[in-house]
């Protein structure tokens, strides 16, 4: 229900700004504030595909155990990369060498070092933030969804 609004918000939003045309000089700055993260690059760039060329960065929202974050290079209109992140809580990149679906301490963590990689390729794959939620690392795949969202939303022509 929560992904089914969640998209439902951004279809909403994009059709919104593909709708105004307003006399804006700042157009190659989508960044409203919040989460929706920085971007940097060539984001000037329009090219024949959906996206301006360059590199976007969001952020999914935080939550107790730190949150998530996707890196996203468009090139020639498309996405060519995601590096999705996970962070702690001091906003550290984790060692994904302690996320490969191993019991450490008495914990057992998700394999984040292979599903970080797996969603990015699908998500490449479908030009799209939509790739499938992963049982047992439920809150980390639904942000870095809500990341590579923020991000494509500032690389929108």
């Amino acid at each position: 229900m929560k992904n089914l609004l969640s998209l439902a918000l951004v279809i909403l939003l994009s059709l919104g700004a593909a709708g105004c045309t307003c006399g804006s000089s700042n157009q190659g700055n989508t960044n409203t504030g919040g989460n929706q993260g920085n971007t940097s690059g060539n984001q000037g760039t329009t090219t024949s595909g959906n996206y301006k060329d360059g590199t976007y960065t969001g952020k999914g929202d935080p939550w107790e155990f730190g949150s998530e974050e996707a890196v996203v290079e468009v090139k020639n209109g498309k996405i060519a990369s995601i590096n999705l992140k996970r962070l702690d809580k001091n906003g550290t990149e984790v060692n994904y060498e302690d996320w490969k679906g191993q019991e450490v301490n008495g914990k057992v963590y998700p394999n984040l070092k292979q599903y970080r990689i797996d969603m990015a390729n699908k998500m490449i794959e479908k030009q799209s933030s939509e790739a499938d939620t992963i049982s047992g690392a439920t809150v980390s795949t639904k942000n870095w969804k809500v990341a590579v969202d923020r991000a494509l939303q500032q690389a929108k022509k």
